[in-house]
């Protein structure tokens, strides 16, 4: 009697481990995103952490025995079919919320859908600073604005002694406008702006922006870039082999997780501001948990995806204190009183800023092609 006693006991303890799936009606959350196309590269890893994040929560039993489904609608950068597919998961009554970006649309037509719909919007990569102020009351980003990383940079580079700074950024809209941002940090710290040059997807702009900023007299100590990867991978490349290589800067918007591979050895000693913590070196539970699923599922380490990993987190938090009220209007409440502390993150969303979180770090890359903290 008392071995089948032992016996049932294990067998009870071995279900107790065992995951839980969530079995009830799905929670829904929508994206519209560049999921195809040139643009689909800069959200596929923080895709890939947010999915990590929400599976472990569908094994756990999801909120309240639900699911949560990430809804994910491809516009291939085209904004006619962000359009519509914002259009869509709006009127779907399912749907509680936008999650990791709402595609291509421009900051004009953000503010009214959200407005219209009820819905609120939470995360996603490399958001303008111009759409989070559209989004009001209803846009939660987690991590810092681009202002934030711009005024963090323009302190490092006053603390260096520096007074000449030159900034590249992108031939578009969101290109000027980190422009402006970067231009306006320096600025507050008293540093001179140099002069600045705009670059396209096409190489040779790089090498020409990386001609004209070099050959300016004086010329500048510093080049701050506000680009994608691959146009800083160029510019760099053209500035080594002109025989000139000024200390080179960045936001977050130039680090992707393939930046020292596309670089190569120009990338040594460029220093990139990062609003999450190193996904390396972060310790604590939230992080190991990170680590140890990336790991298992193959998602490569790197700040993006542990981007992905941190807003779905803020995302399942603000769930759960809904307190069984999945509704978008209590799930939106539950974000405007959100306080809470992820890895070195304090993330508070009842200051009403640009971001949750004022977290920035400078990273920089070494000559092996590591980030160091």
């Amino acid at each position: 009697m008392q071995r089948r006693s032992l016996v049932l006991a294990g067998a009870a303890l071995a279900l107790a481990r065992r995951p839980v799936r969530a079995a009830g009606a799905p929670l829904v959350i929508g994206q519209s995103a560049a999921l195809s196309g040139p643009l689909a590269a800069s959200g596929r890893s923080y895709g890939a952490g947010a999915t990590l994040a929400f599976s472990a929560l569908d094994e756990r039993g999801g909120i309240d025995g639900r699911p949560l489904r990430w809804v994910r609608l491809d516009d291939a950068g085209d904004p006619a079919r962000a359009r519509a597919n914002l259009r869509r998961l709006a009127a779907d009554p399912q749907a509680l919320a936008l999650f990791g970006g709402f595609g291509s649309l421009g900051p004009d037509e953000i503010g009214p859908l959200l407005q219209d719909s009820g819905l609120p919007a939470l995360g996603g990569p490399r958001v303008a600073d111009s759409v989070r102020a559209r989004c009001g009351d209803a846009g939660f980003f987690v991590r810092a604005s681009h202002a934030q990383e711009a005024a963090a940079l323009a302190r490092h580079l006053a603390s260096l002694g520096l007074q000449r700074v030159a900034i590249a950024h992108l031939a578009t809209p969101f290109g000027q406008e980190g422009l402006k941002l970067v231009a306006d940090a320096l600025a507050r710290q008293g540093l001179q702006l140099a002069g600045s040059a705009a670059l396209t997807s096409d190489a040779a702009t790089a090498q020409e922006a990386s001609r004209k900023l070099l050959a300016m007299a004086p010329a500048p100590q510093a080049i701050v870039l506000f680009t994608g990867g691959a146009q800083a991978a160029a510019m760099m490349a053209a500035a080594a082999s002109l025989r000139r290589q000024p200390p080179f800067f960045g936001l977050s918007v130039v680090g992707d997780e393939d930046l020292p591979r596309q670089i190569g050895a120009p990338a040594r000693g460029l220093v990139i501001t990062q609003p999450v913590p190193s996904p390396w070196k972060e310790h604590g539970r939230l992080m190991e948990d990170y680590r140890s699923r990336a790991q298992a599922a193959g998602v490569t380490l790197g700040y993006a995806s542990l981007a992905g990993w941190i807003d779905a987190q803020v995302m399942i938090e603000a769930l759960r204190r809904c307190n069984g009220l999945l509704t978008r209007t209590h799930l939106t409440n539950s974000l405007r009183l959100l306080q809470m502390q992820l890895a070195s993150m304090r993330i508070d969303f009842s200051r009403h800023e640009g971001g949750g979180s004022r977290y920035v770090e400078l990273v920089q890359i070494s000559e092996s092609g590591r980030y160091l903290g």
